[in-house]
């Protein structure tokens, strides 16, 4: 079993700060459970032999949470994220949206991947567009719609330049919209910005904050940076080296927009260093 951390345990104003918990009694309730991850286990074979990615996961994610997944590489992070979106099957266990069970891809799930996965031969605009051309959505519609959502990450200039000619921030920008532009209810996102420069990746966590906030989206965000985490997320779950499983979850009880540097900040970063630290032994 992982342990509850943030969980309100006190029932004094004071925050609590220990080697093993941070918590605050003053936290806001969970927000109802939209997405639900129960008893999700994933085997692979490999020259002939099982492979064991992941075990027992379980796991609720509020409607508009922000829940980061954070591991060692290998930890069975992005296979968790694909199986919420439908593009992997577990072999135990099941994964419900909203009450429903989820057996494959499906628009109510928007994916972004580390790799900004543009088509090279279609606009900006047409970009966005895409997936509301694959529903049937009328081109003036789907049209309207993509210009609304590249006008709300400034990109409205550049509808009609393609991906060659954007910067990388600027082409996951695309990204991150077009699979807003469906009106998901769920945004996963596999390190998105893991190939950007240090500037621009702390600009987009913030440009993505903006948009999540806006938009009030359930986010479920896989990255390999513990600072990334702590600035974005509601929530913090630390998994361990494979098989994948759930051995901490850190409520993230720091106001928005976060100091990245400041005391609070710190302490959480020393605390999950602690539980990283701890997997490796």
């Amino acid at each position: 079993m992982y342990r509850q951390v943030g969980a309100i345990q006190d029932p004094g104003p004071l925050v609590a700060l220990t080697d093993r918990k941070i918590y605050n009694s003053s936290s806001p309730p969970r927000p109802m459970a939209l997405l639900e991850i129960k008893g999700v286990s994933k085997l692979f074979e490999a020259k002939g032999k099982a492979v064991e990615a992941l075990r027992d996961i379980n796991l609720s994610v509020g409607e508009n949470e922000f829940v980061c997944l954070v591991g060692p590489s290998g930890c069975g992070k992005t296979t968790l994220l694909r199986i919420i979106a439908g593009l992997d099957r577990p072999t135990d266990g099941e994964v419900l949206l909203d009450g429903k069970l989820i057996e494959g891809p499906g628009p109510l799930r928007g994916m972004v991947f580390q790799e900004y996965s543009l088509f090279p031969w279609r606009t900006v605009l047409d970009n966005v567009a895409f997936g509301l051309e694959l529903r049937g959505v009328s081109k003036e519609e789907r049209l309207a719609r993509a210009r609304s959502y590249l006008k709300a990450v400034g990109l409205e200039a550049f509808e009609a330049s393609y991906p060659h000619e954007l910067s990388g921030g600027m082409k996951q920008r695309v990204a991150i919209v077009r699979a807003l532009v469906n009106d998901p209810k769920a945004l996963l996102m596999d390190e998105p910005f893991g190939a950007l420069d240090a500037q621009t990746r702390n600009v987009m966590q913030s440009e993505l904050l903006r948009i999540w906030q806006e938009k009030k989206k359930t986010v479920v965000f896989v990255t390999h940076s513990m600072d990334e985490a702590i600035y974005l997320g509601d929530r913090v779950v630390i998994m361990s080296a494979r098989p994948g499983m759930i051995s901490d979850i850190i409520d993230i009880d720091v106001a928005r927009p976060r100091n990245r540097t400041s005391p609070e900040v710190n302490r959480y970063r020393e605390r999950i260093l602690q539980d990283l630290r701890a997997l490796r032994n």
